[in-house]
């Protein structure tokens, strides 16, 4: 009897929080600012967010998070570490001039849980949120070097790493209702990934440093719609 009892109890709950709950997506885009060790390699990236949610209630939001965002190796670093890397194999005499065709584009793609808490009143909602889970990247490195009285171009081949890590991320927003279930939607977040491999900056470690921990700052706008 106790435990028929405890089966009504559990029901009664889930269907009452399933007739409150709403269903929405969200969709944003915008810029990655690298920081820190990130920035010393990297110039800002550019990317987009989906963001599926269940509302339990108008103050909280759960949702799953996935995206894509494509950042791109200075160039400038990117060359001197390759100059540096082929005298240290031997090619002392290498022209500074030489003319050096390098990228390292590095894309990640996450995959996170986050909870939303937002206040103010039905038409402006700001907000604040956390969030974790994992991501995926790929890191591409390749370079065509010409080199000043060298008869024969030297090619690095493709280096591709393809890895996966956890990653934390905080941050703040505000929404704007348009019309009943659409709302303009603005954030701005600082993300942590821990254990990513990327082009180093210094001259001392490998192009390809070790496994280092990198933060950016997103700053992201976009559309919200409720079912």
């Amino acid at each position: 009897m106790k435990n028929f009892k405890m089966y009504i109890f559990v029901a009664v709950t889930f269907i009452a929080v399933t007739i409150n709950a709403q269903f929405g997506i969200s969709a944003k885009g915008g810029a990655y600012i690298p920081v820190g060790e990130f920035a010393d390699s990297y110039t800002t990236g550019m990317g987009g967010e989906i963001t599926f949610i269940y509302s339990t209630n108008p103050n909280f939001q759960f949702g799953i998070t996935t995206g894509y965002s494509h950042y791109s190796a200075d160039e400038d670093v990117l060359k001197e570490r390759i100059l540096e890397d082929l005298k240290d194999e031997g090619l002392e005499n290498i022209n500074i001039d030489a003319t050096i065709d390098a990228e390292a584009p590095l894309n990640v793609v996450p995959l996170v849980f986050n909870i939303k808490y937002l206040f103010g009143n039905k038409n402006f909602k700001p907000y604040f949120f956390f969030e974790g889970g994992i991501f995926f990247y790929e890191l591409i490195t390749k370079a065509h070097i010409v080199i000043v009285n060298r008869s024969e171009p030297i090619d690095i081949l493709d280096s591709i790493e393809n890895e996966s890590s956890t990653m934390l991320g905080i941050g703040g927003g505000l929404q704007y209702k348009i019309t009943k279930k659409l709302f303009l939607d603005f954030s701005a977040k600082w993300s942590i990934m821990n254990n990513i491999k990327l082009v180093e900056a210094d001259v001392n470690e490998e192009l390809k440093g070790a496994d280092k921990t990198a933060q950016t700052i997103g700053i992201i706008g976009g559309l919200s719609y409720y079912f």
